[in-house]
């Protein structure tokens, strides 16, 4: 029969739980596999299936419902008193219950003298649940219902980098940021006591017993040194198919182009698992395949994910390629066929940069690219542009223009006079022609500029000069900056209500 029981305030009492996941484990090539129908596994049982399955530890608020959690699998099973650490520490990562509480239940499947002993010298008092006491139960299965929805953003599926994904699953969950949040029940609801800070971590380690055994291959804590196991601070995803140790590798152009080839199967392919897993492919033929990673960033929902992508794209294209031969053909790039790769995750990494906040770092990468290939087939500086616009680098965006003072697009024509605007003050007769050069390339700009037409959600994928597609894209690059300068929209609507426009000076 289910029992209620009732707590005053939180960190009163926390529930600890330790549950092998029934439908999630890892295939051969690392990578987490949902099944739908339940396996019968638990932590007694879990070596029988013969399958590497994710484990789930979590700590739960009784009082308020928040909790802490991390994962790891059965062929890697986390210290318990560890676990316990990170999950009462208050740490540098952002979470949703911390301090030691005057009570924890534990289990009996993973109770142990040793644990009780501890945790008494701690001053926390452990309990095993009365029969009947469903600790955790809908916690697990509202985890493995989110892991496995949100796991459909990400393409590198391996059980650490769920850690990535953590805040998404605890704003799920818990809801910080509402009134009805868990998390605010559980800091509005802490007494004055509380939370108790925990000791150091060797001195709380020290407070078990190292030869203790928890149950079936649990451990309480790891027979390594301090300086060697801190908790769980140290697991930290790693890169896909160990990418970050790309110089490890002995560079071969044969596998490299190998590799290519699949990259090129997997553009072509209809179904997104079929490229990921032709890239993955690539990879373990080649991690010097910077087009791999850059078809896997691609593919990616998920920015942080994709940032490191490209970093790791970009760090194997440079590696390829050869310090020589960026002294050697920097001016030629592109139309080398060998660089393509490097330019592509350069422009993608600067791109995620951008989105990330670190737009002075994009505008570099930018540059870079128009340095090693300033015949620019891939279009930067129509992006660099909009950037040095944004970001109010008049300088920079002057010293483009007069380097692109021929290119008929409207992006250059109405930045041009946008800058002659903010440069010149307000605007003047100089500025006045630019914009009337802007205007003539392309009218289809200024109602989206004014806010007459929406920018559509879905942008296009092909433009043509003059035509209303490229009046979209500029719109949709270059409207912040517009609405961010004072004056420059009003200026902008009086100069085409006053047509004509000046003459030519």
């Amino acid at each position: 029969m289910y029992l209620r029981y009732i707590t005053e305030h939180s960190n009163q009492l926390h529930q600890l739980l330790v549950s092998v996941s029934r439908h999630f484990y890892v295939l051969k090539n690392g990578m987490l596999h949902y099944q739908e129908k339940p396996i019968e596994v638990n932590i007694g049982n879990y070596q029988r299936t013969k399958k590497e399955h994710l484990v789930y530890y979590i700590l739960r608020d009784h009082f308020s419902g928040s909790f802490v959690f991390e994962v790891a699998t059965t062929n890697s099973l986390v210290p318990l008193a560890d676990f316990l650490y990170y999950g009462w520490s208050k740490g540098e990562e952002e979470k949703y219950i911390w301090g030691m509480p005057d009570a924890v239940y534990i289990p009996q499947r993973i109770s142990s003298p040793g644990l009780f002993e501890g945790l008494i010298k701690l001053g926390v008092e452990p309990l095993n649940p009365p029969s009947g006491f469903a600790s955790g139960i809908r916690i697990v299965r509202d985890l493995e219902e989110h892991i496995n929805y949100i796991l459909r953003d990400i393409v590198d599926h391996r059980p650490e980098n769920i850690k990535m994904l953590k805040k998404t699953i605890y704003e799920y969950l818990l809801h910080p940021n509402y009134e009805d949040g868990k998390f605010k029940k559980w800091k509005d609801n802490l007494p004055s006591n509380h939370p108790k800070e925990a000791p150091g971590y060797q001195e709380f380690i020290q407070c078990f017993n190292v030869s203790d055994k928890t149950g079936p291959g649990l451990v309480l804590v790891s027979p390594l040194s301090g300086a060697e196991a801190v908790g769980l601070t140290r697991r930290a995803p790693a890169s896909v198919n160990g990418a970050v140790c790309i110089k490890d590798h002995k560079f071969s152009a044969e596998k490299l182009n190998r590799a290519e080839d699949l990259v090129y199967d997997a553009w072509e392919a209809g179904s997104r698992e079929k490229r990921l897993n032709l890239a993955r492919q690539a990879l373990k033929i080649s991690p010097y395949c910077a087009d791999a990673y850059v078809l896997l960033a691609e593919e990616s929902r998920n920015l942080q994910e994709a940032l490191r992508l490209y970093e790791q794209g970009v760090m194997a294209g440079r590696l390829a390629l050869g310090d020589l031969f960026f002294k050697r053909y920097a001016g030629e790039f592109w139309s080398i066929l060998e660089t393509r790769p490097y330019m592509r995750a350069l422009a993608g990494l600067a791109g995620c940069l951008w989105k990330t906040g670190q737009r002075r770092e994009a505008i570099s990468y930018n540059k870079e690219m128009l340095r090693l290939n300033p015949d620019d087939h891939q279009g930067i500086r129509y992006v660099l542009a909009n950037r040095l616009l944004e970001e109010g680098m008049d300088e920079d965006l002057g010293k483009l223009l007069a380097e692109n003072e021929d290119d008929p697009s409207c992006c250059m024509l109405y930045n041009r006079a946008l800058w002659s605007f903010r440069t010149s003050g307000g605007g003047n007769e100089k500025s006045e022609l630019y914009l009337k050069e802007a205007v003539e390339s392309n009218a289809h700009v200024s109602p989206y500029l004014l806010g007459k037409k929406n920018v559509p959600y879905r942008l296009p994928a092909y433009w043509s000069l003059g035509g209303e597609e490229e009046a979209i894209l500029y719109a949709q690059a270059a409207k912040k900056a517009w609405q961010d300068t004072p004056g420059a929209l009003e200026w902008l609507a009086r100069c085409l209500q006053k047509r004509p426009f000046p003459a030519e000076l």
